[in-house]
């Protein structure tokens, strides 16, 4: 009975939009959801930022975008041509149409892996988006309960890594890799499938709040009734944040743990 919650989305590190840092919540909190830039070309997504429509209004998520990096801290360009925005393959990790998400980040592989398929574990996503006060804050944006777990280890040999991608077609860990082996071939991906879920069509209210501590540094941090409410888990301290120990930093977009089944984790973020 555990939900992970994952922090997902395009912002200010990969992409520049048109008319503000980062999506904003509507006042009746609409909101469109920019999937990250796809790091490499080499994959089978077929669906770039200007063939995916916005949920509300006309044009397309290239409309949006005034820039991609598709590799922060890496040697690639930017793109900027509006063309090239517009044909450039976005990183639809997770896809909420199918169902499926896939993760090579350390930080949140092990916690996935653990989720049961098939029961009450589920993994819900949130994302910065710009709300009423101005300040980017973290929003639940969807969810969907697991009904299958898949483990690419580093060391598994070519076949076994390509039998496992392929129990996933429309993942796009699983369109991106090359020759049967994942993008981030040296570390361990897990693959998750859903049943249930999808996009919220509304964000509730913020699940970050902005705080001082040590003096008057301030920094994002757990709203303390989300962390009541969806049943939080402690965070291990550590000694390398600059958060609080009492309370969970949220600008690196950690993995949040909640005690919580499904169904009610989908009824309290319909209702937050």
């Amino acid at each position: 009975m555990t939900v992970v919650c994952c922090g997902i989305g395009a912002d200010t590190t990969n992409v520049e939009l048109r008319d503000s840092r980062v999506p904003t919540v509507g006042p009746d909190g609409e909101f469109e959801y920019l999937p990250i830039p796809e790091k490499t070309r080499e994959t089978s997504e077929d669906r770039p930022y200007g063939d995916r429509p916005l949920r509300y209004g006309d044009g397309t998520m290239a409309d949006l975008l005034a820039r991609l990096v598709p590799d922060p801290g890496g040697d690639a360009d930017a793109v900027t041509d509006p063309d090239a925005v517009a044909a450039y393959p976005p990183h639809d990790d997770p896809n909420l149409h199918a169902l499926t998400y896939g993760e090579h980040r350390p930080g949140y592989v092990n916690r996935l892996a653990a989720l049961e398929p098939g029961g009450d574990d589920a993994v819900g996503f949130y994302a910065g988006l710009e709300g009423e006060d101005g300040r980017l804050h973290r929003y639940l944006v969807g969810w969907f309960r697991v009904s299958r777990v898949t483990v690419v280890e580093a060391d598994d040999d070519p076949e076994t890594k390509r039998e496992k991608l392929v129990r996933h077609p429309d993942n796009a860990h699983a369109k991106r890799a090359v020759d049967g082996r994942p993008y981030r071939d040296d570390r361990r991906v897990v693959l998750l499938d859903g049943d249930e879920g999808g996009l919220f069509e509304r964000a509730g209210r913020p699940m970050s709040t902005f705080a001082a501590f040590d003096g008057d540094r301030r920094g994002y941090f757990l709203d303390d009734e989300f962390v009541r409410e969806f049943a939080v888990a402690k965070p291990a301290h550590d000694p390398e944040s600059t958060a609080r120990a009492d309370k969970a930093g949220v600008v690196r977009k950690p993995a949040i743990v909640c005690a919580l089944d499904a169904e009610t984790f989908r009824q309290r973020a319909t209702e937050w």
